[in-house]
Formats: C-alpha cells, sequence, structure tokens
C-alpha cells in the first residue's frame, strides 16, 4: 500500500474484507508526484517475486517496505527488503533457507535512469516510473554473501571421501589429516 502524506495511494494490493490481497500485476510505480520542494513522501508496501539466480531460490515473495521523497534533484529511497532464499550450502552440500534482511538507501537520479544508462546506479528508474521488483532484486542479490553456509562452524565434506564432516568423523579423516 502507498500512501502520499496527505492521502492514501493504494499501490502495494488491493484491500478486501480487511485483507490485502497482492494480485499478479506490475511494480512499477508511477513517483512523478514527487516534487522538488514538495516535502511530499510516498510510503510503499508491496511483495515482489524474484527469480531464481545461480542456485539461490527465493520460494517466497520478498517483503519490500520503502519511502520515497524528493531531495534537490534526487529520489531518496530507504527502507527495506525481507524475504527468504533456499540453496546449497558451499561447504557440506546440505539445504540451507535463511531469513534475508536488507535495508535500502538509495539516491536515484532520474535524469540518469533505465533510458540513459540500463547498467547505472538509477537504472531502477524509467521515466517517472520506479521498478520495485528490480529495486528489491538488485538489493537482495549485492547483499548475499558469495556462498551460502549451513552455520559458521559448518566442518565441509571429507575431501578424500567425501563424507559430510558434520555428521560425523569418517575412517579417513583421522589418516589423512
Amino acid at each position: 500500500m502507498a500512501k502520499v502524506r496527505g492521502g492514501p495511494a493504494l499501490l502495494g494490493g488491493a484491500s478486501c474484507c480487511g485483507a490485502l490481497v497482492f494480485m499478479d500485476r506490475s511494480h512499477k510505480v508511477d513517483i512523478g508526484g514527487l516534487l522538488a520542494g514538495s516535502r511530499q513522501l510516498m510510503v510503499i508496501n508491496d511483495e515482489v517475486p524474484i527469480e531464481p539466480f545461480e542456485g539461490l531460490d527465493f520460494p517466497d515473495r520478498l517483503r519490500v517496505e520503502l519511502e520515497l521523497r524528493q531531495a534537490d534533484r534526487m529520489r531518496v529511497v530507504e527502507g527495506s527488503v525481507d524475504g527468504r532464499v533456499h540453496g546449497q550450502c558451499d561447504g557440506c552440500l546440505e539445504d540451507v533457507d535463511l531469513q534475508l534482511h536488507v535495508d535500502v538507501d538509495e539516491r536515484l537520479d532520474p535524469a540518469h535512469g533505465r533510458d540513459v544508462d540500463p547498467f547505472g546506479e538509477s537504472n531502477v528508474l524509467t521515466g517517472e516510473r520506479l521498478d520495485v521488483a528490480d529495486l528489491a532484486q538488485q538489493s537482495v542479490l549485492s547483499a548475499l554473501p558469495m556462498g551460502l553456509r549451513c552455520s559458521p562452524e559448518c566442518r565441509g565434506l571429507c575431501p578424500v571421501c567425501g563424507a559430510n564432516r558434520n555428521t560425523g568423523e569418517c575412517s579417513c579423516q583421522s589418516a589423512h589429516i
């Protein structure tokens, strides 16, 4: 749900019988109303799907809560993205489910959006439209570690027999290590 200070504007979903229902739709939000000097604040609450990425799955939609405001010629985007990632532990190859929380703090320049620089810092803007799903995906993927671990104490696999050293010792481990 989005609100412009002074009155609500629905952006995150439809409200029905007191429940917020999210529908398949575009996750692009018109932020043209954030005019320089107007001191307006736009609040976006949305749930966005993220496609699998390099062996990582996002089984649930990511919860996105953002506040947008104008600061000089920039759009300031602050908030958070929460969700869950599923993949394999890089050490022992066991399944890993991690809860994600990523703080978002971006300054976007509408003059350098996707139309001008598709790989630039403001590439989540197309004209006066913010792509919430793309912003959430970029924020989450850049915050993920290079490899998932089931725990900081993961001992990995035995390099000789391939046994999972987290579940017990193997007979070759003491002979070779």
